[in-house]
């Protein structure tokens, strides 16, 4: 399979994901995604956004016409800091020192 076929895959399974993602939310009817399941796309997403991330190829985490609201981005940044055992202030103190992942430049530092 080339790379542009690759991709191709890729772009229709994402749109597949994200349309059962919608129909469940907008329905409530969660009972036909499995929590495994559903961990296992959300793992490697995370996984695949972090890579390219650490390549200085960080790019806005949602695409067009997602619906995220702070709500949804405050729910799931508490259940992902949990999941590894990563404090606020860790994540503020690791932020300051890396600025990987960053979508705007940290502020300038004064001496």
């Amino acid at each position: 399979m080339s790379q542009s076929e690759r991709n191709e895959a890729f772009a229709a399974a994402a749109s597949e994901i994200a349309a059962t993602c919608a129909m469940a939310v907008e329905s409530q009817n969660f009972d036909g995604i499995p929590d495994d399941s559903l961990g296992q796309v959300f793992g490697a997403v995370v996984r695949l956004y972090a890579a390219k991330a650490q390549l200085g190829k960080a790019t806005r985490p949602f695409g067009r016409n997602s619906g995220v609201t702070v709500t949804d981005v405050a729910i799931t940044t508490t259940a992902l800091l949990e999941s590894v055992n990563l404090e606020v202030f860790e994540l503020g103190a690791w932020q300051a020192m890396s600025g990987i992942g960053r979508l705007t430049p940290a502020p300038e530092r004064k001496p």
